[in-house]
């Protein structure tokens, strides 16, 4: 089993496109302050058809929990939610 250095542990949140009960899925995870592990902090409640669809919301996300950290200086907050444009 690799052993891996906190250092390499990405510190931004991570945005993972996957395929789920014939559907796609989003969800953006950080890696646990304490311990080992990821949180999910933000997920599609969404199903995709589409692989790309999936990614295209996702990232849309991921940019808006990157926006909020910006303004606020603040550590990305959870965003448990449907981000859908319409």
């Amino acid at each position: 089993m690799p052993t891996f250095l906190a250092s390499h542990r990405p510190t931004v949140p991570e945005l993972h496109v996957f395929q789920q009960d014939g559907s796609w899925h989003w969800g953006i995870t950080v890696p646990r302050v304490a311990g080992s592990g990821f949180k999910l902090i933000a997920f599609s409640e969404s199903r995709f058809s589409l692989e790309e669809a999936a990614r295209a919301d996702g990232s849309a996300a991921l940019a808006l929990l990157a926006d909020k950290a910006h303004a606020t200086d603040s550590p990305p907050l959870s965003l448990v939610t449907d981000f859908q444009r319409e």
